[in-house]
């Protein structure tokens, strides 16, 4: 293992003739950026590949991103950029971002030369004079992964990177201290909107901010499900146990949050002791189930609102009209045409059987827009680029 002390503001061509020949020799170099320490390898050497898998642990599937010397060379080796996104690209880059874009090889890739992620690719423009320098002579990009093993803290040392591998590096390139443990943004233009796969050194308010006009937003892991009834105690936490019930018997089970709220700011308590025995009947618990007013913080949380009623569905698009595109009607939702009367019935103040009958309305209605459910559960895991257990 060989390795030398750098300024990455000020270029050595002695050591950097010497990184690119390990580099030419299928080595694996440890190099700083304006992040994290990364682990580099020449990009289009499928056998250097292998070997930094391996050194890394880290599964073949797991993509790996590149670093680039300019946005000019991405183009010479892929081709991709739309003029909005070069527009955008120029405004972040060189800096602390990770960004994918849609590949068009007119160079063969190794690590994306099959599989799902084989029409993208993730880069990284150098930033340090060190790294600029030493990408244009080499010619081909390198990786740019952390240097860490996978699963292990971020390195924020030389020190601690021979700490973790050992001596299965070949040449490393010290230039102090990690200067952002946080690691770059990751962010993946081939989706609409924009997605943060990784909120790092820059923030999605930033983001935001330097997008604008377009839309970005945060990857998520939970679909959220929000019923919405008048207080909170009847309708909608009948509605959240029906449909929880549903889930729970499909391979969403782990991707979906189900919850209630009133457009009544109620006293905290729990669900209407005749709604929790109509629940029972059915062998759904809803007895621990706490009443909560909507927000603007669930509003904001949810992906799909749900209204039992008609005067919910209102008082929902009128009080969070920036969340009207997620907020629907349970029994208008997916119809071909109007019914006459949209809304469930409030059973409050009714005998033991209304409550049955409301419980059954809502639970024909959630089997009935299940399938439709079920498709835009399928879109957020696509978008979100989640894996899930089929089991």
């Amino acid at each position: 293992m060989e390795y030398y002390k750098i300024n990455p503001q000020k270029p050595d061509l002695k050591i950097i003739k010497r990184t690119i020949e390990v580099l030419k020799n299928g080595g694996v170099i440890v190099y700083p950026t304006n992040t994290l320490y990364g682990l580099g390898v020449d990009a289009f050497n499928f056998k250097a590949l292998e070997r930094l898998f391996v050194v890394k642990h880290r599964s073949p599937n797991q993509p790996i991103s590149l670093m680039v010397a300019s946005l000019d060379q991405l183009e010479q080796l892929f081709a991709v950029m739309e003029p909005r996104e070069k527009q955008i690209l120029q405004k972040i880059l060189p800096g602390k971002f990770t960004v994918i874009l849609r590949s068009k090889f007119k160079k063969n890739l190794a690590h994306f030369a099959s599989g799902p992620q084989a029409d993208k690719v993730g880069f990284r423009v150098a930033e340090l004079p060190f790294n600029q320098k030493l990408l244009l002579k080499f010619g081909n990009p390198i990786t740019s992964t952390s240097a860490n093993i996978s699963g292990k803290p971020n390195a924020a040392t030389v020190q601690e990177i021979i700490a973790q591998f050992g001596d299965r590096l070949d040449l490393i390139l010290d230039a102090g201290p990690a200067p952002d443990l946080k690691g770059s943004t990751i962010i993946d233009m081939t989706k609409r909107p924009y997605l943060i796969l990784r909120e790092g050194s820059v923030k999605k308010s930033k983001v935001e901010k330097i997008f604008a006009p377009e839309k970005v937003l945060k990857r998520k892991t939970k679909f959220v499900i929000t019923f919405v009834c008048t207080g909170n105690i009847c309708r909608s936490p009948m509605a959240a146990g029906i449909l929880k019930e549903f889930i729970t018997k499909t391979k969403f089970k782990n991707v979906v949050k189900i919850q209630s709220a009133g457009t009544l700011s109620l006293t905290v308590g729990p669900a209407h002791p005749s709604a929790v025995l109509t629940a029972k009947k059915h062998g759904i618990n809803i007895s621990g189930h706490k009443a909560q007013a909507i927000s603007a913080r669930i509003m904001k949380e949810s992906d799909l609102v749900i209204a039992l009623a008609m005067n919910h569905y209102e008082f929902l698009r009128t009080h969070f009209p920036e969340h009207s595109e997620k907020i629907i009607l349970l029994k208008s939702w997916r119809r071909p045409s109007p019914i006459v009367n949209p809304s469930v019935p409030d059973p409050i103040g009714h005998e033991q059987e209304f409550f049955d009958q409301v419980f059954n309305e809502i639970k024909s209605e959630i089997k009935r827009i299940s399938p439709f459910i079920f498709k835009e559960i399928k879109n957020f895991i696509e978008y979100n680029d989640l894996r899930i257990n089929d089991n």
